[in-house]
């Protein structure tokens, strides 16, 4: 086999088991439904990746790899802290509405408590929780960020926009209403540039 086949099929593994990993998280998914999904047996699985956990793995770097380039991207316009937090506030919209599942991995992993998770040696949002605590630092330094413990703070933004994301449907369903999508994302971005700025206007 190629190396140009097995990268294609390698990838085709990464894009299916994405969504399954999104819905029943590590512990929920199998190796046999994602090698389903990638139109292959076990065994044709496991000549790409050795085990369900090298699967994840390369699950977290594609997502990481994504969130990293988005937020890199955008913060280079960027040159004042309050910018930068929305700037960050729009990448986190724009990857929860382009590519939902990745932002579902990313909250497992935020709430994942687990042994696990401090032996991991990929997580996606390494990242993106570096970048906002150095851009909440020097906001606090400049004043366009309000007081108070940097991670809280960091942790406390990025759960709005999270719950935000993957809570709409239930809080529709149970409510009973639907809400527009542009007043939705609005009123998210308000939400969590509140978190965070002194003068979130």
């Amino acid at each position: 086999m190629s190396s140009k086949s097995d990268g294609s099929t390698s990838e085709r593994i990464i894009t299916e088991a994405e969504p399954l990993f999104a819905a029943g998280g590590f512990g929920g998914t199998s190796l046999s439904s994602i090698a389903r999904a990638a139109g292959l047996g076990n065994a044709g699985l496991l000549h790409h990746y050795p085990s369900k956990a090298a699967v994840y793995r390369a699950v977290l770097e594609s997502v990481g790899t994504d969130l990293e380039r988005r937020t890199s991207q955008r913060l280079a316009r960027e040159t004042n802290p309050a910018d930068e937090i929305r700037a960050l506030v729009d990448v986190l919209l724009a990857l929860g509405e382009q590519r939902p599942t990745a932002l579902m991995i990313i909250s497992q992993e935020f709430l994942d408590r687990s042994q696990r998770i401090q032996q991991a040696s990929a997580l996606p949002v390494a990242d993106i929780v570096s970048t906002t605590l150095r851009i909440v630092r020097a906001g606090q330094q400049d004043g366009t960020v309000r007081e108070g413990d940097p991670l809280a703070l960091t942790t406390a933004f990025h759960g709005v926009l999270l719950q935000g994301f993957l809570g709409r449907a239930v809080y529709e369903r149970t409510a009973g209403l639907e809400s527009d999508d542009d007043t939705w994302r609005t009123t998210l971005q308000d939400s969590a540039l509140a978190v965070l700025l002194t003068d979130p206007a």
